[in-house]
């Protein structure tokens, strides 16, 4: 009998042992599955905040391919003194001063961004956060999105990234000037036609080439009609490329002039010898740096000789030679609305 009760006593201990480890573990379960759940809930949050983000940087990059000036202007929405959202109607989206919110699955979002002018070193035109010895840079902007969410803020990221302006390329290509001189401009389309020209140069005899009636070492210049591209707040200039032959002991040579007005003023800048573009307008043509066919040269982005930001642009082209004279057949100028 004492053996018996023995047992019924083990049998008892044992059964609240297990309910009792019973309890402890489907707590231990639950506050596991609360951990989990919040995990997750995060999880998920974050990763609705990255698609917020990529979601914005995609249409700011969309409206700047449309137009520039989407960002870089300040008279419409200046997003470089303000915080800037994007929003959305029934076509288009549209950018205006402000924050964006919305609530997502119960959960607060708040997104805004800024645009911030970019500075080149004046030397080596690398990218650079000093003010001293740097130039602006109209034609490249920073982006920073940020985005706040969560009960409370609780959490916050930002991306931010660079946009140049490169997209949507145009071109003013000409590729006769048999029509002669006499036309100043503004056109959209060079057309057949130019400014002046120097008396030895001659652009009626081959349609679509110019080149010197007499072959010397004076030097003969031509002078393009006003080019317009008419996008009013100013494009943004990329490049300027020849095609043709610079003969034997040719050589041939280019000073752009740009403004924001019909009227000017005029100033003819060139890449130089010393491998730069030049500071001082007007440069002696011995200081100008011969351009081979088929060789793209790109538009100075920062100081004084940059055209960016100008709506009009003009051309003065420079042929000479030692030996046979060079012909030009066409002159190419790419460009950014």
């Amino acid at each position: 009998m004492i053996t018996k009760r023995l047992f019924r006593g083990q049998s008892l201990l044992e059964a609240l042992l297990s309910i009792t480890l019973g309890v402890i573990l489907i707590g231990s379960s639950v506050g596991l599955i609360g951990i989990s759940l919040k995990s997750f809930n995060s999880v998920k949050q974050h990763l609705q905040a990255n698609s917020l983000m990529r979601q914005a940087s995609e249409v700011i990059i969309s409206l700047v391919r449309d137009n520039w000036h989407n960002i870089y202007d300040t008279t419409v929405h200046d997003c470089k003194s303000n915080y800037c959202r994007i929003t959305a109607s029934s076509t288009t989206w549209t950018i205006d001063v402000g924050q964006a919110t919305s609530t997502i699955d119960n959960i607060p979002y708040k997104q805004y961004f800024r645009v911030y002018n970019v500075l080149r070193d004046a030397t080596s035109s690398d990218i650079s956060t000093s003010t001293s010895g740097t130039l602006d840079d109209p034609s490249t902007q920073k982006i920073t999105i940020f985005l706040e969410y969560g009960n409370y803020v609780s959490s916050s990221i930002s991306l931010p990234f660079y946009l140049t302006r490169s997209y949507n390329n145009q071109v003013f290509q000409q590729t006769d000037w048999s029509g002669g001189s006499g036309q100043t401009g503004p056109i959209s389309n060079p057309g057949n036609r130019f400014d002046t020209a120097d008396s030895n140069i001659n652009c009626a005899s081959t349609t679509g080439s110019i080149y010197m009636t007499t072959a010397t070492t004076t030097a003969a210049t031509l002078i393009s009609s006003i080019l317009d591209t008419g996008v009013s707040d100013g494009a943004g200039f990329n490049s300027l490329l020849w095609q043709g032959s610079r003969g034997t002991g040719g050589a041939v040579k280019f000073q752009i002039a740009f403004s924001n007005s019909v009227n000017g003023p005029w100033d003819y800048y060139a890449y130089l010898t010393s491998n730069a573009w030049s500071t001082s307008p007007n440069p002696d043509w011995s200081l100008v740096k011969e351009l081979l066919e088929n060789t793209s040269l790109p538009f100075a982005t920062i100081g004084s000789a940059s055209p960016q930001n100008k709506r009009y642009i003009r051309y003065k082209v420079y042929l000479s030679t030692t030996g046979t004279a060079p012909t030009i057949n066409d002159i190419i100028i790419n460009w950014s609305p």
